[in-house]
């Protein structure tokens, strides 16, 4: 054989052979990376609460969301669960302070940025308990996005809310899709090599079929290998690994009680702590409305009739008001059946005037005349005295006269047109005007003109049950929430209690005292009241110890180190993570304070069964423990 070409055999020989070892590295270094990627941070499905309240026309609402996932997954399945419930402004005695609401909201999906329309319907569906919603939905994108619910109520109201939520990039698909990608190529590689290898020998186009056929079988069965057994034993290495149960880790005793071994509780994370006593204020809260103190706030009203007009400015509802400042004229003209009479009078003075003016000028020439005749011939000197004593009665008449006229044209000023103004007795801000300006009070009756409210001070009208009622004090302090700032309450004391009870829905009207410095309250607005009672030594244990299933509570105490027996109690006030034990409960005694919720659940479970012999043939075990596999 030529040399050249038997190199050249050797050389293909080594390329047909070389897919072989790349195959396998290639096959390796792609199951090593899926194999480090699924050991990376697990991330925990959980659950994301959101919540909003929202004012509709016919009153408050709040609308809840739970979604869990709590980071949702694209095309991944995502719980949502919707609750809607109404606020009422008065509790009601069989429905109490919220009303669900009933109707299916609709639902849809968009961009949190640009607002873009990505799904316009979600479908949601009632669930088994009134005002709750739920669907399960896959996002068929990732990113940030915004979940919009139409809310339509049996009031007619109509609501809509957004939530904002962030789904993550489905990893998964992408790392399915590039995996199978990269295998493809790879057996495309491989086939490719063997069909340059049979036409390097010469093969036709039959010979060539062989390594085509095995080509495409060989990617059918490591892409449905790959997709429907490999690749999911590798995804599955994400997800939590779950322990199966070990066998006879709790045991259900006859006397209700269970057996715990100490290093199951360890395993189970059950922690014992001891009923304390504790310094405990009880709380509870009401709604209310905002109103205008009576004592800070007047009625303006005209004095007397006539003609209304703004003093300096017009004044309009909101305008700031002091005490003192001139509001309004009222102006009072004359008839023409009035004023003819007194421009007569008037014109009757002027007449008299004129004649005493002219009395006292002819009065002054006589007495000059005698005072030059009795500078020329003494004799005249009766004369002069005759002369003096008419003069002083011309002036005398004349001042009389002239006094007479000037008060009378003051009269006259003060009479047509009469303008007697109208002071605000307060400060504050003007709530209503009452009046059109120019208009004319024609009757005799004190009109109201404005309404000016100082809302430094306000009133806040609520509605508390009885049994909570009894509990307050003229003068106790209450926290006041604003719906402008829930987060920084003001500090009232109780006015008024009423006596009367009302018999709707049994609650009494309670009064409070505001301060409003800072105009956070608004007159007609919905605040949240919350009632502090003293605070009071109790025997209490944490949250955590008590089990509730809404009808009863009970607790487990420690009768030893591995026994323990559900006791039920009566509770009291539930505060900064304790809560009262009112009854069945010494101070000292052990109690599960973590881990209690897993043997009231076990506890739910089991069917209750008539008392038999105390022997161990007849007890029960059961599994809260996952088990080493």
């Amino acid at each position: 054989m030529n040399p050249i070409k038997k190199e050249k055999s050797r050389f293909v020989s080594f390329l047909a052979a070389l897919p072989v070892p790349l195959g396998i590295a290639l096959a390796a270094l792609l199951v090593l990376a899926a194999n480090g990627w699924a050991h990376g941070e697990i991330a925990g499905s959980g659950q994301r609460n959101l919540e909003r309240i929202v004012e509709g026309r016919d009153g408050w609402y709040r609308v809840e969301l739970m979604h869990s996932p709590a980071l949702p997954t694209a095309d991944e399945p995502t719980n949502i669960e919707l609750k809607v419930t109404r606020l009422l402004p008065e509790p009601d005695p069989l429905l109490g302070s919220e009303v669900p609401v009933a109707l299916t909201p609709e639902v849809s999906v968009l961009y949190a940025g640009s607002r873009k329309l990505l799904d316009p319907h979600l479908p949601l569906h009632a669930e088994g308990e009134a005002g709750i919603f739920g669907a399960e939905y896959h996002f068929p994108d990732h990113g940030s996005l915004l979940l919009r619910f139409s809310i339509h109520t049996e009031t007619d109201d109509e609501l809509s809310v957004d939530f904002n939520i962030v789904v993550e990039r489905n990893m998964a698909a992408f790392f399915r899709f590039w995996v199978n990608f990269a295998v493809s190529i790879l057996i495309l590689v491989l086939t490719g090599m063997q069909l340059w290898k049979v036409r390097e020998k010469g093969g036709r186009l039959a010979q060539m079929l062989r390594p085509l056929s095995i080509g495409a079988l060989s990617w059918v069965v490591v892409y449905l290998g790959m997709s429907f057994f490999v690749l999911d034993q590798v995804l599955a290495l994400r997800e939590p690994k779950i322990i199966e149960g070990a066998a006879e880790t709790v045991t259900a005793n006859e006397d209700g009680s269970y057996t715990i071994p100490v290093d199951i509780q360890q395993e189970l994370g059950i922690v014992l702590v001891e009923a304390k006593q504790r310094s405990l204020d009880e709380t509870f809260s009401a709604f209310g409305t905002v109103e205008a103190n009576p004592l800070h706030s007047a009625e303006v009203v005209a004095p007397l009739w006539g003609r209304i007009e703004f003093a300096d400015e017009s004044i309009a509802v909101g305008d700031q008001v002091r005490r003192g400042q001139l509001l309004v004229y009222m102006v009072l003209e004359l008839s023409q059946l009035e004023r003819f009479p007194m421009v007569a009078k008037h014109n009757d003075i002027l007449g008299s005037l004129q004649k005493a003016t002219e009395r006292k000028e002819a009065a002054e020439l006589e007495h000059e005349r005698a005072q030059k005749l009795f500078a020329a011939n003494p004799l005249f000197e009766q004369d002069l005295e005759w002369a003096k004593e008419l003069l002083a009665e011309a002036t005398d008449a004349y001042e009389e006269i002239v006094t007479q006229e000037k008060n009378y044209v003051g009269v006259m000023e003060w009479r047509d047109p009469r303008k007697t103004p109208v002071v605000s007795p307060i400060n504050g801000a003007v709530t209503s005007v009452d009046f059109i300006p120019g208009q004319v009070n024609l009757f005799d009756e004190y009109r109201k003109l404005f309404t000016i409210v100082d809302t430094s001070e306000v009133w806040v009208r609520g509605a508390v049950y009885v049994s909570d009622a009894v509990k307050l004090q003229i003068g106790q302090r209450v926290l006041v929430y604003p719906q402008s700032n829930p987060s920084r309450p003001l500090r009232a004391t109780v006015h008024y209690i009423d006596d009367r009870v009302n018999p709707v829905n049994r609650t009494l009207s309670v009064l409070l005292d505001v301060p409003n410095p800072q105009e956070q309250l608004f007159l007609g607005g919905f605040v949240r009241m919350e009632f502090q009672q003293p605070r009071r030594q109790a025997i209490a244990v944490p949250e955590q110890a008590v089990v509730d299933d809404g009808a009863i509570q009970w607790i487990y105490v420690a009768m030893d180190e591995e026994t323990f027996l559900p006791l039920e109690v009566e509770m009291g006030i539930r505060k900064e993570g304790w809560w009262q034990v009112l009854s069945g409960l010494q101070e000292g005694d052990r109690v599960i304070g973590k881990g209690a919720a897993l043997l009231g659940s076990l506890r739910q479970s089991q069917p209750e069964t008539p008392a038999a012999s105390h022997s161990p043939a007849t007890q029960t075990s059961s599994s809260l423990l996952p088990a080493e596999p």
